[in-house]
């Protein structure tokens, strides 16, 4: 007869238990948030009051910034790492660029 304990054995995935470190502590995203939340309703009222060219060029802006702060931090800002490094730099900065052509190039903006 089979020991009730081995006739249902946990799923692989059970194997390995989650330990979670407690000496290090939980970091908030709270500032990313911040940060680009600030530069989308600065680009919003730029827009609104001086252009949509200058609030484009501010979300251009934005995205650089938490580009540069995702390249420049040491573990990346919770909130900005989502991806590998260069991956979350890389979709940053190139759309960066993209907006801040289209925002330069655009006619009538």
């Amino acid at each position: 007869m089979v020991p009730e304990a081995d006739a249902h054995p946990q799923p692989h995935w059970h194997a390995v238990d989650v330990v979670h470190d407690r000496s290090r502590p939980v970091r908030s995203p709270v500032p990313a948030i911040v940060v680009v939340l600030a530069g989308m309703l600065v680009a919003v009222l730029l827009a609104l009051t001086v252009g949509a060219r200058v609030g484009a060029l501010t979300i251009a802006a934005t995205l650089a910034v938490a580009g540069t702060w995702r390249a420049t931090s040491s573990s990346g800002p919770v909130g900005l790492a989502i991806r590998s490094r260069s991956f979350d730099v890389f979709l940053c900065w190139a759309t960066a660029g993209v907006i801040a052509v289209l925002a330069l190039t655009a006619p009538g903006v």
